[in-house]
């Protein structure tokens, strides 16, 4: 299982209105199957100020191909792109009890459970 973050860096000011665009996005692509994602900011709290997240879960990384990009998406992302000065996507391993029973107990003086 893998969790995948994109990460839209915003024109100050911007991060409500770039989250909404995220949230629809996300909502077209959950549409077509993908999990529910996870929208977010930081506004008003420490750390990044101008910065919107997309979040979701999916059990394998696999190329997005153009037919599998929803109409709606594309002119969403185009009005998005406007107030983001930077746009980049995370990749990350679930840590799941299963995997550290088979991946953990590689390591020395480890005892899984």
């Amino acid at each position: 299982m893998y969790v995948i973050r994109r990460v839209a860096k915003t024109q100050p000011g911007k991060a409500w209105n770039v989250a909404s665009y995220l949230a629809k996005i996300c909502g077209a692509y959950e549409e077509k199957g993908r999990s529910k994602a996870q929208i977010f900011v930081g506004h008003g709290l420490p750390g990044d100020q101008h910065v919107a997240y997309a979040e979701w879960t999916q059990e394998r990384i696999e190329p997005n191909s153009a037919a599998g990009i929803p109409e709606a998406v594309l002119e969403l992302h185009k009005a998005m792109m406007e107030m983001v000065t930077d746009y980049t996507i995370e990749f990350y391993q679930l840590v799941t009890p299963e995997e550290l029973k088979v991946r953990g107990g590689r390591q020395p003086g480890f005892a899984p459970d």
